[in-house]
């Protein structure tokens, strides 16, 4: 399985995985903590399968070079009750709007292989703090993060290819195997 994701600057990067290593401390969930080479992220899109990785990099480099840093701003704690996923959600421009919906017309031989939550019109941008938490980890996990959370106003500055791991239906690494830096 592979997501094409959104990374943040240095200091959002540790904000977030100071959360994830606080809800691990804190024995609420090790979830997010303990995939390996996981970094905070805003997903754009999720693929079950890329059937020609090497002309998917060429694609994916030209698609995404030159493009510039895109400025975000995370000012809310929210939760997906189904799926027992809390996150931190930006508030969504146009500039994220558009980027994710040219990304997939780009990308659209590949619609058959994505995940449908990440395809425009049906996309909620978010970073994960923590996932499939039972009712009662949702609330203490909400509790810790309302008091650890504060809004940030950061960019968009990289963005990658991932390959998700998984063990027994559980994501245990997700490894960047190709990246673009935007200019800034």
């Amino acid at each position: 399985m592979y997501a094409v994701e959104f990374f943040f600057e240095d200091s959002f990067e540790k904000y977030i995985k100071d959360i994830w290593k606080g809800l691990h401390d804190e024995q609420i969930t090790s979830n997010m903590y303990e995939i390996s080479d996981i970094r905070p992220h805003i997903t754009v899109a999720v693929y079950n399968d890329i059937p020609n990785l090497e002309m998917f990099f060429r694609r994916f480099n030209s698609f995404f070079e030159n493009r510039s840093e895109l400025h975000i701003k995370f000012d809310v704690l929210a939760s997906f009750p189904t799926s027992g996923t809390l996150f931190i959600d930006p508030t969504v421009t146009e500039g994220l709007i558009e980027i994710h919906k040219q990304y997939h017309k780009e990308f659209e031989d590949l619609l058959q292989f994505a995940d449908h939550y990440y395809i425009p019109n049906n996309w909620d941008p978010h970073c994960t703090v923590a996932i499939r938490l039972t009712p009662e980890q949702m609330i203490k996990a909400m509790t810790y993060g309302y008091q650890q959370f504060i809004p940030h106003k950061t960019k968009i500055v990289e963005v990658g290819l991932v390959k998700l791991g998984f063990e027994s239906n559980k994501c245990v690494s997700s490894s960047t195997i190709i990246s673009t830096v935007f200019t800034a």
